[in-house]
């Protein structure tokens, strides 16, 4: 088996068969401009730490990154994503906060689910009012923040 995942300019590919993974990466190197980086340690966002026994994967930067981004760096952690109890719906009278940064917010917290199986549920549900945000829904996108 071979796998190859090309995105734009980064290509990673892995076999099981070591003579079939050196005979296409000679033939990669010598039919493109290419490097050898050797073993994956970070993609798109996501650290890679391999052993011969298992791959660990992490977003921890990308975590730093977006709390520095949004301004959450210096905040009070919490142990949960979300408060006990706390009902979410389309609060008509509540007061509107900008689409712009809670769509932002919650993109950046739809990449990291990739790793955090524990965020996913409650960033689906706040996902639920992107068009018309309240701040009940940003203080909840904050708390998912805040957990991280």
């Amino acid at each position: 088996m071979l796998i190859v995942c090309l995105y734009i300019d980064d290509l990673i590919f892995t076999s099981n068969d070591v003579v079939v993974f050196k005979k296409l990466k000679k033939s990669m190197i010598a039919e493109c401009e290419m490097s050898d980086l050797g073993m994956m340690h970070y993609s798109l966002g996501i650290e890679v730490v391999q052993s011969a026994s298992r791959i660990f994967i992490s977003q921890k930067k990308y975590v730093r990154e977006i709390l520095d981004r949004f301004q959450m760096k210096d905040c009070n952690p919490v142990t949960t994503p979300t408060e006990f109890g706390l009902k979410l719906s389309q609060d008509h009278e509540g007061k509107k906060v900008g689409c712009t940064l809670y769509k932002q917010i919650l993109d950046t917290l739809m990449y990291l689910t990739a790793t955090r199986l524990d965020i996913m549920y409650f960033v689906s549900l706040i996902s639920r009012y992107m068009e018309n945000p309240t701040k009940m829904h940003m203080l909840a996108a904050k708390r998912i923040l805040r957990h991280l």
